[in-house]
């Protein structure tokens, strides 16, 4: 409960809970289809989504965890 209370002030968030791996879109998006979203960083093959905060990680899949 307290965790949520955090989050909701946007104090802290750990980001243990992610999404699963998604594949980085290869073409870059329209402005009628763009989101608030911030994009994936270059060079990105894969990355997960903090489903908490909406922030998005670098993901390695050869290693099968999160790019620090």
């Amino acid at each position: 409960m307290l965790g949520k209370i955090l989050q909701i002030f946007a104090i802290s968030c750990r980001h243990k809970n992610t999404s699963q791996p998604f594949a980085a879109a290869s073409s870059q998006r329209t402005s009628a289809s763009s989101s608030s979203w911030d994009p994936v960083p270059v060079g990105t093959q894969h990355y997960v989504v903090c489903l908490d905060c909406a922030r998005k990680f670098e993901y390695d899949w050869n290693r099968m965890r999160i790019v620090s």
